[in-house]
């Protein structure tokens, strides 16, 4: 079209995302599309053309940054942090910030996790029979999840919902899916002048408000924490608080680079606002359309509850530090979760068709060749460019994936993986800007995963609509996501 370009061909919904898997066969590397009369965007989606966009180019550079199409709209919130900064200051923070997700770190985090989880299983327990709309209840959980590991904020949101912080991160989250929708709104200054814009700068700062009190209270309370009667130890070189998890706040308050300077407040702020953002939503999907393929497939689930049933055994109580009996639940800690290795090969297949990440944009500021290994073809991209790495389309790519629509774990097998490009599968990105909390909403997937699995059986709600994928920021549904839970 003339002035829409291919925007109403490859439209904002499933039929637009099933669309683009059908220029497979006619453009396997990459194709070009346009959005309106003057934009072009380069949409990649072959282990080759990902691989050279998301590969460093050295040199404290990247060939292929973050451009600023898929995330402006999130900027005013979360600011300039790890998921929108460019050049040496996103090496130096991602370097300052890769402490925060060593193992010793996110060891206590299991506590929360299953905490959280149990929260959710006994409010699905209230409802069994019964259809149930289970994206909500896992983006509360995981909200919760998250203020306690960001910032130990303990607003039991699972429960109470109109806490003024929660209400404002569901106002803003609604905000940017009504931008998304409105073309016109594309523009700042359209956007500002608005109803939406005004009233999402009255969120955003409530938002940063809360975030600046938690962080001036913090700075207080581990200034006082010197002296040895307050100090608890030192866990992985940070200083840590009696009767607390050492938290993602902690360590970025006292982080330092090799020149011995910290984070700014601001850089706190937008380091601690990302980390809501990033872990909150793209978890609350994984694990919501996860639960889906588990009511989808029984089979699965079976095999899922089974492998459960052998790694736990007939324990009940604590014997070393494996297993905890918490209010007649069995809780998880890190050391159980590399024994569940069909939860896991079941979580990535989920993943793999379902990536909540299902698009990242790139913008080149260096020429780019990629070279398509089965044919030796070259092609050069040009500085400017921006590049769009579909992970939903290579995630079904049919040269890599044999009946890619087809959900099968046994996919991700050792021999199987090994078959296949290293780049054919990145639902948390890949190369040197890869998602830094990947092993950290792993954990949190699987512990809650596991905790639904042994407590619920899950069947599909027949009288509901089979949810249809809806590519917002995150890939949600349209209508949410129904089924019906049983009691074991």
């Amino acid at each position: 079209h003339w002035f829409y370009g291919h925007m109403k061909h490859y439209t904002n919904n499933e039929t637009g995302l099933l669309r683009l898997i059908q220029r497979f066969k006619t453009f396997p590397l990459m194709i070009s599309h346009w959005i309106g009369p003057v934009m072009t965007i380069l949409q990649v989606y072959h282990p080759d053309s990902v691989h050279a966009v998301l590969t460093s180019g050295g040199n404290n550079k990247l060939q292929a940054p973050k451009n600023d199409l898929g995330y402006r709209f999130i900027r005013p919130w979360i600011g300039d942090g790890l998921l929108t900064s460019k050049g040496s200051k996103w090496f130096r923070n991602r370097r300052l910030l890769t402490p925060a997700f060593h193992y010793k770190v996110l060891k206590p985090y299991s506590e929360i996790f299953n905490k959280n989880s149990l929260v959710m299983v006994d409010k699905f327990k209230k409802v069994c029979g019964q259809s149930v709309e289970v994206h909500t209840h896992v983006g509360l959980m995981t909200l919760d999840t998250m203020l306690q590991c960001a910032m130990s904020t303990n607003t039991n949101c699972q429960h109470v919902t109109d806490h003024p912080y929660l209400m404002a991160v569901k106002e803003v989250g609604d905000l940017l899916m009504e931008r998304s929708r409105q073309p016109f709104h594309f523009f700042d200054w359209m956007y500002n002048l608005s109803a939406n814009g005004i009233r999402n700068k009255v969120v955003v700062k409530v938002l940063h408000d809360h975030t600046e009190k938690i962080i001036a209270e913090r700075k207080e309370v581990l200034a006082k924490a010197v002296n040895d009667e307050e100090k608890d130890s030192e866990m992985e070189g940070f200083q840590t608080i009696k009767g607390k998890v050492l938290d993602f706040l902690d360590i970025l308050l006292q982080s330092k680079d090799e020149d011995g300077k910290g984070l700014t407040d601001i850089e706190i702020r937008d380091e601690v606002d990302t980390f809501l953002f990033e872990g909150h939503d793209t978890t609350s999907s994984g694990i919501a359309w996860a639960l889906y393929h588990l009511a989808k497939y029984p089979e699965f689930q079976t095999k899922c509850r089974d492998e459960l049933t052998e790694v736990l055994g007939d324990r009940k109580y604590v014997e070393c530090c494996t297993f905890l009996l918490y209010c007649g639940f069995i809780k998880f800690v890190l050391n159980d979760l590399p024994k569940l290795e069909y939860l896991t090969k079941f979580i990535k297949e989920s993943l793999r068709l379902k990536p909540p990440v299902y698009i990242m944009g790139r913008q080149l500021e260096e020429p780019l060749k990629i070279t398509e290994k089965s044919s030796g073809r070259v092609s050069t991209i040009p500085v400017g460019t921006n590049v769009s790495t579909s992970i939903f389309m290579l995630h079904r790519h049919e040269n890599f994936w044999d009946n890619p629509t087809v959900f099968d774990p046994e996919r991700f097998t050792k021999e199987n993986i090994a078959k296949r490009p290293a780049f054919a599968y990145v639902p948390f990105s890949a190369g040197s800007r890869n998602c830094i909390g990947q092993n950290f909403a792993m954990n949190e997937m699987k512990i809650c995963l596991a905790q639904v699995i042994r407590n619920l059986r899950l069947y599909i709600d027949g009288d509901s609509p089979v949810p249809k994928m809806l590519p917002r920021i995150i890939l949600q549904s349209e209508s949410g996501i129904f089924i019906r839970l049983e009691k074991i």
